[in-house]
């Protein structure tokens, strides 16, 4: 999985996330998938001699996943109308006209105003929604026995959130309001540029700064070094090298069930994390699978392609919301105490704007990630050909420990996979795990050029 720019957009837009997981395929190398004929999760068993080619559950299980998988859906969107209603309210009501005469009575300069009023708007937007933020984040995942986090560590969670949130939200507006004021005709285009330089800057020292504040973070060597090792080994044939003390694990464990891994940071913080979780669940080979899959994204450089061209929607939307933001604000902004574009109470109008645009733009964005995705499938198996003795077997059986433990759904509509999912569904990624074979063939591998499978067959040997 890659963490990366258009969800940290959606934070430097201001946006209140809607519901995290919604999409049902946030996940390592996702699209998760239960196992085959059981109830409980497969862990540390090897994978059978002919792994079943198709995503499959007992009838309770598949019961399971799918209330859960249509709890989240139902929150994804229950979530984004629920950010319109409360940013309309906070405008309709004069509450951000309020904020603002707050933070004009203490300073006429406008950081000193983004101070006061965007905490404070923040934080009663925040507070509107928690109760869906509770009920999604702590009710749900405990209900279906996927959380293993205190009522404490979660409302701790949610206050560094907000806090962090607002931080990073004061520096946005000021850019956002000042480049408005500035260049009232242009401030769309002028805002896409510098916002690409906060966006990397954001996902530079997430992984550094902003992550070891929820959970802690090992270097995979200290405690499996045998496994970095083997991961070493399985790269070097692809001319790919990754600095052990780039692989981390997580200790997901004090507040989760799942499994996952992801690639996340960019330039000195790129880095590959597992959950502590996956380790626990999995054997030696599966985690090779999941860590070659998670590597592809490294080695393929997915980060940087991904962003570029999540850039080049944003700018598309971007001018969207320009055109329909002067149109609000002229002919509907007057109706809650609104002065113009240039008006920071203008903000309510301006996330609903940009919540509508970030909605819309879920489709574009997730089927890029899909893409992408789905190369990294490919590469995790090209590159353990020849270190894991059957890596096709070994994949699905790597899906099916991942979908069954995080109840991933088993069969999504065209509709939800089309709006909301980041990778393939799980059915299509086991067809593609036990069916791609190129070394049977004799056929070249696609994305480790310069070597053969014969080469390859030589080498391991």
């Amino acid at each position: 999985m890659i963490r990366l720019a258009w969800m940290w957009l959606g934070v430097f837009l201001l946006v209140v996330p809607a519901v995290t997981g919604a999409s049902g395929q946030t996940g390592s190398s996702p699209a998760h998938s239960p196992q085959a004929a059981s109830a409980a999760p497969l862990i540390n068993q090897a994978p059978s001699a002919s792994p079943p080619a198709t995503y499959t559950l007992t009838p309770e299980r598949r019961a399971k996943a799918i209330a859960y998988s249509r709890s989240l859906y139902a929150l994804y969107f229950l979530g984004t109308l629920l950010s319109i209603i409360i940013y309309l309210l906070l405008w309709r009501t004069r509450l951000a006209v309020t904020f603002r005469e707050w933070a004009q009575r203490i300073s006429g300069r406008l950081i000193i105003q983004c101070l006061i009023f965007v905490p404070l708007l923040l934080a009663a937007a925040a507070l509107l929604k928690l109760p869906l933020n509770f009920y999604s984040g702590y009710v749900l995942e405990h209900r279906f026995g996927l959380s293993t986090q205190g009522l404490a560590s979660w409302f701790g969670d949610w206050g560094k959130s907000v806090g962090i949130g607002a931080a990073l939200r004061v520096v946005v507006a000021w850019f956002f309001y000042s480049l408005v004021r500035n260049s009232p005709r242009r401030w769309w285009f002028h805002f896409w540029l510098v916002s690409i330089p906060l966006i990397l800057t954001f996902i530079l020292i997430e992984p550094c700064v902003i992550d070891p504040l929820f959970y802690r973070f090992t270097p995979l060597q200290k405690t499996q070094p045998e496994l970095v090792q083997r991961i070493g080994a399985m790269l070097s044939h692809a001319g790919v090298w990754i600095p052990p003390e780039r692989i981390y694990a997580m200790d997901a464990s004090s507040k989760t069930k799942e499994v996952d891994a992801y690639v996340t940071g960019f330039g000195a913080s790129k880095r590959v994390v597992v959950w502590d979780t996956t380790l626990k669940t999995m054997g030696p080979d599966e985690l090779l699978l999941v860590l070659g899959h998670e590597t592809g994204h490294y080695a393929l450089h997915h980060i940087p392609k991904e962003f570029a061209l999540d850039e080049d929607v944003a700018l598309v939307f971007f001018f969207l919301g320009f055109l329909v933001l002067n149109w609000l604000v002229k002919n509907v902004g007057p109706r809650g105490g609104v002065e113009g574009m240039g008006d920071i109470a203008s903000l309510p109008l301006v996330l609903t704007v940009l919540t509508l645009l970030v909605f819309l733009s879920d489709p574009l964005v997730n089927g890029i990630s899909r893409y992408f995705e789905h190369q990294a499938d490919q590469f995790g198996l090209e590159v353990a050909y020849g270190v894991v003795p059957d890596p096709n077997a070994t994949e699905v059986h790597a899906f099916q420990i991942l979908g069954d433990v995080d109840l991933a759904d088993p069969d999504p509509s065209p509709f939800i996979k089309f709006w909301l999912y980041t990778h393939p569904p799980l059915d299509e990624r086991i067809r593609f795990a036990a069916t791609y074979k190129p070394w049977a063939e004799g056929k070249p591998l696609q994305l480790i050029p310069g070597e053969n499978v014969y080469e390859i067959q030589i080498i391991r040997k």
